[in-house]
């Protein structure tokens, strides 16, 4: 297989990645996917459509979903009207989908906290039947909790740098 056909390939398979784990359309995955693995230092808009071959307004659209989701940003070159496409350097995208993580830990705890006081007060024995494997979830939501507080501080200082 060529270089050109395993870089497809591997566009088309980020790209799936992008829309099942950000829930982004697939034209904005795959332009996503396009922008980490291109040689150039930035892509134009005209770039972008004739490797996606879609419409200007579909890739006018996609692109601006990510520029507005912060996972890639734009420059100008000086005595060029164009703006070059590229991905990110600010850490933005991943800090702000560990944050998220974090807050769904932190909703899940709550809840589990709610439901143990619940059975605790009203129905003991259930409370009873239920702690050890309680203990056990609550236990890996405490520890991912820290794995994710240590993460974004580590995103936050390569932000700082």
């Amino acid at each position: 297989m060529s270089r050109e056909e395993v870089k497809k390939r591997l566009i088309e398979d980020l790209g799936v990645h992008f829309e099942n784990m950000y829930q982004i359309p697939p034209l904005a995955a795959r332009l996503y996917a396009s922008l980490i693995l291109t040689e150039q230092e930035g892509l134009t808009f005209e770039d972008c459509q004739l490797r996606r071959g879609a419409s200007k307004s579909s890739i006018s659209s996609a692109l601006n979903l990510l520029l507005k989701m912060e996972i890639i940003s734009y420059f100008t070159k000086p005595g060029d009207r164009k703006r070059y496409f590229k991905v990110s350097e600010s850490g933005t995208f991943f800090l702000n989908k560990l944050k998220e993580r974090l807050k769904l830990f932190q909703a899940e705890k709550e809840i589990i906290y709610k439901i143990n006081d619940y059975h605790e007060q009203y129905n003991p024995e259930k409370h009873r039947k239920n702690q050890p494997k309680t203990s056990v979830y609550l236990n890996f939501v405490t520890e991912s909790e820290k794995l994710l507080n240590q993460s974004i501080d580590k995103l936050k200082s390569f932000k700082e740098d």
